[in-house]
């Protein structure tokens, strides 16, 4: 089993962010996303700008506690929302926003794919990413005051329009997501059909970056990257090409490849932390390179993915009414069985369809076996179909107190873990604590409006609603968590 990468208390503040000098000219800030910058004589360049907005405006703070220079160029490595959602900002401070003329068309051609993914994985991403106004073909130079920059189209990697720049005088280099360091790295976001494949293409940018002999990389996401960090990248790439090709050509079904090698992985791989990839969605990047065809259609491969969502072969008798399910339901909970659970609800929305406390009671089970789960690509499975089930419920009862409640938490432990602002989940929140009557949901309420304010910095109104919580509820253990910190 691959580790996680998990705070020791999950409700503590968080520092979201970090600024890293990488030399007396650049610098990186390492997030959800990194993105860095480059101090000229005369003005600054920001390469790559976060995933949202609130990101975006810590990146801005970041640079600013270092020069006041102007900030005249953006630079988008690659069409990934994580690493343009950004540039409206830096528009708006008067930059001017480069990339590769491909990338400028993924940002058009494949947002609406990009941002859906995004959505599925708890991301509140706002307007499209303000487009590039000045592009390139091959190789773009920029100069900010002494400063140059050698900006070029790298060649495929993660995406098909990976580019790089070169600060040529302190020979560092920005790869975007070519090069990623300190997790399991993601080969190929699934809602493009795009990533590591079995040609070698990939292998063959990052060995077209090497030649430059940075003395620094800085990876998409991970740490600073050197010459072992790099191998040890290829390295996990040409052991997944080998050993997915191998089996292809031995005519083995995905499912056989699947459970064959997930059960043999190296004793050094299973020891690397997970955060977005993961060795099953490596498996199934390489073996749809290896098994597409021309006439394959939309492009996007996460069709092909199997669901981590717990299944049971058990069979369900009992479903009189809506309680029946909801019984069955808990007593599947209480017994530890994830599968049987979900399932059991699942059939319970299916046969009554209009009952909201199914409907909220199915997103509960989902959110919490998501919790087994370390990627955040593979929680996507879980948030969908459960963020689906909350928006039916409050249709049919705009007052339904475990859905506002359900889905108030969501949203704003969605912020609290990713940076994002969590208005929306604290008005769904409050609206929950004013119509709930029992003092448990009221205390979950009050707890997670703590949340919320804890992800703004306001600690001590974070720190007044966990005692609300606790006032209500003395048992509920989130909150003395939270409040002990």
């Amino acid at each position: 089993m691959l580790k996680t990468l998990l705070p020791s208390n999950p409700f503590a503040p968080r520092k979201y962010g970090e600024i890293h000098k990488v030399t007396d000219s650049v610098y990186i800030f390492r997030n959800i996303t990194n993105s860095s910058f480059v101090i000229g004589d005369r003005s600054v360049a920001v390469i790559d700008t976060q995933v949202n907005r609130p990101a975006a405006e810590l990146l801005l703070n970041f640079v600013r506690s270092v020069t006041s220079k102007p900030i005249e160029f953006v630079i988008n490595t690659h069409y990934h929302w994580d690493h343009t959602n950004g540039n409206q900002l830096f528009k708006d401070l008067g930059a001017t926003v480069i990339s590769s003329k491909l990338t400028k068309e993924f940002m058009v051609k494949r947002a609406p794919r990009q941002k859906e993914f995004l959505s599925g994985r708890g991301f509140e991403l706002g307007n499209d990413p303000f487009l590039p106004e000045i592009i390139f073909e091959g190789r773009h130079e920029i100069d900010l005051g002494g400063m140059p920059l050698r900006i070029f189209f790298a060649g495929v990697a993660e995406t098909e329009d990976a580019s790089a720049v070169h600060v040529v005088r302190e020979n560092v280099l920005m790869s975007g997501d070519t090069v990623m360091t300190g997790s399991f790295p993601i080969f190929g976001q699934p809602c493009w059909d795009e990533g590591l494949e079995g040609d070698g293409r990939w292998q063959s940018t990052i060995g077209a970056l090497l030649v430059l002999k940075p003395k620094h990389i800085i990876p998409g996401h991970g740490p600073l990257a050197h010459e072992a960090d790099v191998q040890k990248l290829l390295e996990i790439q040409n052991y997944f090409v080998k050993e997915v090709g191998g089996r292809v050509q031995k005519g083995f079904t995905l499912d056989r490849i699947l459970s064959d090698m997930e059960t043999k992985l190296p004793d050094w791989m299973k020891k690397m932390p997970v955060v977005w990839g993961t060795p099953r969605y490596a498996i199934l990047r390489v073996w749809r390179g290896f098994t597409k065809k021309s006439n394959d259609g939309e492009p996007g491969w996460q069709q092909f993915k199997p669901s981590v969502i717990p299944v049971t072969k058990k069979k369900m008798q009992g479903h009189e009414s809506p309680s029946d399910f909801l019984k069955m339901a808990e007593e599947a909970k209480e017994g530890g069985d994830a599968g049987l659970r979900i399932a059991i609800l699942k059939k319970g929305c299916e046969v009554f369809g209009q009952s909201a406390d199914l409907l909220a009671a199915y997103a509960e089970a989902l959110i919490d076996a998501s919790r087994a789960e370390a990627s955040v690509l593979e929680k996507g499975d879980f948030f969908t179909p459960a963020r689906l089930s909350w928006t039916k419920a409050l249709e049919i009862d705009p007052s339904h107190v475990p859905s506002l409640l359900g889905e108030g938490r969501y949203l704003t432990m969605m912020a609290y873990r990713g940076g994002d602002d969590p208005a929306h989940g604290m008005k769904l929140l409050e609206k929950a604590r004013d119509l709930a009557k029992d003092a448990r949901p009221k205390a979950e309420a009050e707890f997670y409006l703590g949340m919320g304010f804890r992800r703004l910095h306001r600690e001590a109104d974070a720190k007044l609603q966990f005692q609300k919580a606790l006032k209500l509820d003395p048992s509920f253990m989130p909150a003395r968590l939270a409040a002990g910190v």
